[in-house]
Order: structure tokens, then C-alpha cells, then sequence
């Protein structure tokens, strides 16, 4: 009896040994690679960057001794910097910017009547600064439409000349107005982002009197299409 459950252990033994031998020689499970997730893009977060256009103004100049007939100057360019910061929930995008310019705008007309017809009087333009915040929907994620608004400032100078071309009269002072514009912008990595908007701005009217007592006013608004690059530090989130 002895000798039979001593076979039976060593059978035992003998078939886990083959067993472990068995299962050692099996190929071995590959480990299961970590789950990895798409970035996702998103707006939040702060910006600065570059921009570059063109510029068109409109508006009315007149005198105390006649009404000036004027006609606007072709498209001038623009350019300068833009910062600003935005906040995503959502498919929504809320932000603030600030946009200063430099613009190479002017006016010009002659009167065409009156006591001083032949005089001429020129509006110039040196800057324009936008501070606006904004309103925007990811069409998609890389992809944002806005609608923006707010106020606006520029460098307005006023001259009146006589039809000698010699300057009798002017003004100059930074005006502030308002303003409102559509744009689009896509981010192409993760940290760059272009955009191309338009913008309106309106600045109300501007007056002076020259030496010789002849009060004159100019009442003008700007509109720019701009090109722009933006660099996000922030990047993909996930």
C-alpha cells in the first residue's frame, strides 16, 4: 500500500512538474498598450500676434465759408499687433483683445463756393487701437467664427490750406469712438492659429477754428479687412 501511494505522489509530482515545463513553453500575452486619447483642441487661454491689411475712410468735411467737396482716398495699409485672452465652454468662445494699428489714411477736398473757395482741407490718420471682446462658435474644433465690439481710438489731425497750398488752420487730437466686426480664425497646430477679419469704426466729429476765423468740422469712420497670425502657448489639452 506503501508502494502504491508513493507511485500515486510521484505520478502527481511528476505531471505538475510537466505542467509548469508546459506552460513555460507557452508563447506569453503581449502587456496591453496604455489607452491613448485624441487631443482635443480648445480656445481657452491667452494670445499675442501680428497683423497687416487695408484701410478705407469715409466721412464729411465742411467749413464756416463753404461745403467742401471731397472724395476718399484708395485703400492704404494697416498694420501692427494684437493680445488677448479667450475662454471656451462648450462649442462657445468668449474673449478680449486689444488691436493697435498703424494706418496711412487720409482725406482730402476743396471749397467749392464761397469766400474761400479754393481753399482745401486734408483729415490724416497715424494709428488705430481696438479693444474689443468677443464672441465666438467652434464650427469646428479647429475651426472658430466671431462676432467682436467695443471701443476704438486714432490719432486725428485736421489741416485747412489756402489755394496757395499755404497751411492757414489745425487740429489734431486722438478721437474715440466705437466699434463692431465679423471674423474667422483656424488654428492649423497647436500653438498657431490665422484669422481674417472686418471691422467698422466710427468717430464722431472733430472741429477746429483757423487764425482767420473760419471754424471747420470733419466728421469720419474707418473700415479694414485684416490678415492676421496668432500664437497660442497653451496648445492641445486633453
Amino acid at each position: 500500500m506503501r508502494n502504491v501511494s508513493a507511485l500515486a505522489i510521484a505520478a502527481i509530482l511528476g505531471l505538475g512538474a510537466w505542467h509548469a515545463a508546459s506552460a513555460a513553453d507557452l508563447p506569453r500575452a503581449a502587456p496591453r498598450a496604455p489607452a491613448v486619447f485624441a487631443p482635443i483642441t480648445s480656445w481657452t487661454g491667452c494670445y499675442i500676434g501680428g497683423n497687416a491689411g487695408a484701410g478705407w475712410g469715409s466721412g464729411e468735411l465742411s467749413t464756416s465759408a463753404g461745403t467742401i467737396s471731397g472724395s476718399s482716398d484708395s485703400a492704404r495699409f494697416v498694420g501692427g499687433g494684437q493680445i488677448g485672452c479667450d475662454w471656451q465652454t462648450g462649442a462657445w468662445v468668449f474673449g478680449i483683445r486689444n488691436m493697435f494699428d498703424w494706418a496711412d489714411a487720409e482725406r482730402s477736398g476743396t471749397i467749392g463756393s464761397g469766400p474761400f473757395t479754393g481753399f482745401s482741407g486734408r483729415i490724416e490718420n497715424d494709428w488705430l487701437d481696438l479693444l474689443t471682446g468677443r464672441i465666438g462658435y467652434a464650427m469646428q474644433p479647429n475651426w472658430l467664427l466671431y462676432f467682436q465690439g467695443g471701443a476704438a481710438w486714432r490719432k486725428n489731425s485736421l489741416t485747412v490750406f489756402n489755394p496757395a497750398g499755404v497751411e492757414v488752420g489745425s487740429t489734431s487730437r486722438t478721437r474715440t469712438g466705437w466699434t463692431v466686426g465679423v471674423g474667422s480664425e483656424y488654428k492649423f497646430s497647436p500653438n498657431w492659429s490665422v484669422f481674417v477679419e472686418y471691422n467698422h469704426a466710427d468717430f464722431g466729429t472733430t472741429t477746429g477754428t483757423s487764425p482767420l476765423g473760419v471754424s471747420f468740422s470733419a466728421k469720419s469712420d474707418v473700415d479694414v479687412v485684416l490678415f492676421g497670425l496668432n500664437w497660442r502657448p497653451g496648445g492641445w489639452r486633453y
